[in-house]
């Protein structure tokens, strides 16, 4: 027969080494501990009645030099003030999620109420609150000895506005207008966080470093962005407001959607697959918010910090991840570029509370792996539209090199195809395709008189063997142009695209009429030399060289037609074995800087 006990609860008892094993854990150093004393500060303007605007919640941040024998010193002071009920239900305790909130129905960001006092136990040699409320002066801290309590005849002890300002030194302090003069008339209180002698600070406090680490990291940036938050050192002004770092988005990817978190995510494991909730009736769908900076983070660099995904809660940040963390991740060099918020509640339910004590990381589970895998799929989805877009950038700036040579080519070709036709085809054509080689005809551009005979024929804007905007077709050369990239001269200024299925060469009719020839750069041969080889490579420059001896050879082939010339496929294959072997022969003389 089973026996019946009923236990009578007692409160629990716990020697003070368990706060050195859980002190530990918080791994603090002072960028990590600052934001503790800060989101406690703007927690007590949560509490406020009547509610405190925004740009009213001062802190200020005040580093003290050491200095005649007193030691450095850290001050975060805010204008809301404790009384020593308020010390007794939240700073004596210890692991309270409610500690924050001071049993309010208000959202704060405060966790289990541990880290800002930690960060006082675990970094100063001696700290404590001197806070100053309803004319009652409260101080409570820890000893050298990590104990803490009030200071002796400092509970509770009646004060004036004036007395309690003068004790804590904020008199003397460079602090917002008007600050002072609400203390003094009673409509606020005040309370200053002080940590004498820090670690690792010998005399003079780095300001500067501790203020860019501050505004980089994770549980302070939400405030930063929001909280007017001033910094002193050694009383004297510092910064005016502590700034957070602008980051400015890569053009098309500015106004990236939330992601909805789907209401079940799957976590596989062993082989099973089992589908974890994420949104139920008491928590709502959370959202992924990615967004993509215009220049990558990389790992070492002053802002690296921000190459992460803060994960929130109902209020703040309650876990960070920089990019390289998530698992599986694929397409981490398009990565480097994002940075984003994940914004899922359900995390935060007491019956499987995934948040950890220093909300560093999420604690590892089930449902932390699940949303984890599923950030990243979504990270991977954008890193494969940046991907494509760096892929189309890549195009237009080979095609971009690419018509500066050709632009080489097509002056190389004008400069000795009169020669070429005279010689190989028994002198210069006469008809629409080929013009004179009058000294003084209308130059290729936009002189009166052209250096080479006949010009070289119009681009767009340029004039052709005759007047106006267009290439005619009585102009002495062919114009080569390169597929989307070139202007289309008889379009309204757009270029004309081609597919993978056209030919390497490409004319339409109108082109063939006005002697317009067009590379096209989508063929797949041209699409893996300039993705893998790029336009500056040997293999590009070849491959863009062959394209004008299939234009010539065609050119003189049009010439033999139109002459009359009886086409035999010996005389055909006589004369292109001519061309090419004479254009080769001028190529190594003219081209070798650009060929070789």
């Amino acid at each position: 027969m089973a026996l019946a006990v009923s236990i009578i609860e007692e409160r629990n008892v716990f020697d003070d080494h368990l706060l050195d094993i859980i002190g530990n854990e918080f791994k603090f150093s002072h960028e990590k501990g600052l934001p503790e004393w800060i989101k406690n500060s703007v927690d007590a303007y949560i509490r406020q009645e009547p509610p405190v605007p925004d740009d009213e919640q001062y802190i200020i941040l005040n580093f003290r030099d050491g200095a005649k024998g007193e030691p450095p010193m850290f001050e975060c002071i805010d204008f809301c003030g404790m009384t020593s009920e308020d010390i007794n239900k939240a700073l004596k305790r210890w692991g309270d999620p409610r500690a924050a909130s001071r049993g309010q129905k208000k959202s704060v960001f405060g966790g289990h109420g541990n880290g800002g006092k930690f960060y006082m136990r675990q970094m100063f040699e001696r700290s404590y609150f001197l806070t100053y409320r309803n004319g009652k002066l409260n101080i409570f801290g820890f000893n050298e000895h990590r104990k803490y309590g009030f200071a002796r005849g400092l509970k509770d002890k009646p004060s004036t506005p004036k007395e309690a300002i003068k004790l804590a030194g904020i008199d003397e302090l460079s602090l917002p207008e008007g600050t002072i003069d609400r203390i003094l008339n009673g409509e606020r209180g005040f309370t200053v966080v002080r940590g004498i002698r820090p670690d690792h600070v010998k005399s003079v406090v780095p300001v500067g470093r501790l203020c860019e680490k501050l505004r980089f990291h994770p549980q302070a940036r939400k405030i930063v962005q929001r909280k007017p938050i001033r910094v002193l050192h050694s009383g004297k002004l510092y910064l005016d407001r502590l700034e957070p770092e602008r980051i400015e988005l890569r053009p098309g990817f500015e106004n990236l959607p939330r992601i909805p978190i789907p209401t079940e995510l799957p976590h596989e494991e062993d082989g099973n697959v089992e589908q974890i909730e994420f949104a139920n009736k008491t928590f709502a769908p959370g959202y992924l918010k990615l967004m993509v900076a215009k220049e990558p983070f990389g790992r070492s660099s002053r802002i690296s910090e921000l190459n992460c995904i803060d994960v929130l809660g109902e209020i703040g940040v309650i876990a960070s991840y920089k990019i390289y963390e998530l698992p599986y991740l694929k397409q981490y060099a398009q990565a480097e570029f994002m940075f984003g918020e994940c914004y899922c509640p359900i995390l935060e339910d007491p019956n499987e509370d995934c948040v950890k004590n220093d909300r560093e990381k999420l604690i590892d589970g089930p449902k932390t792996r699940a949303l984890l895998r599923w950030i990243t799929e979504k990270v991977d989805e954008v890193g494969k539209e940046i991907e494509k877009e760096e892929a189309k950038e890549r195009k237009l700036q080979n095609l971009k090199l690419s018509d500066e040579f050709n632009k080489i080519l097509n002056t190389w070709k004008n400069q000795f195809m009169d020669k070429l036709l005279a010689e190989v085809l028994g002198g210069p054509g006469t008809g629409p395709s080929v013009g004179g080689m009058g000294q003084d005809g209308t130059g290729g551009g936009s002189r009166p008189k052209s250096a080479t005979k006949g010009g070289g024929g119009g681009e767009g804007e340029t004039k052709g063997g005759g007047e106006g905007d267009q290439p005619k077709r009585g102009q002495n050369h062919p114009v080569v142009l390169l597929s989307s990239y070139n202007p289309d001269p008889f379009g309204q200024g757009d270029t004309l695209h081609l597919s993978a299925r056209h030919s390497p060469v490409y004319q339409r009719p109108i082109d063939v009429d006005h002697g317009v020839y067009w590379i096209n750069t989508s063929r797949p041969l041209a699409t893996a030399i300039i993705d893998r080889h790029g336009a500056e490579s040997a293999r590009w420059r070849e491959y863009h060289f062959q394209r004008f001896v299939d234009i010539i050879v065609m050119e003189a082939l049009h010439t033999m037609e139109k002459k009359g010339t009886e086409l035999t496929f010996d005389l055909v294959e006589n004369k292109i074995n001519d061309v090419i072997k004479t254009v080769h022969d001028n190529a190594l003389q003219s081209l070798s800087p650009f060929l070789l």
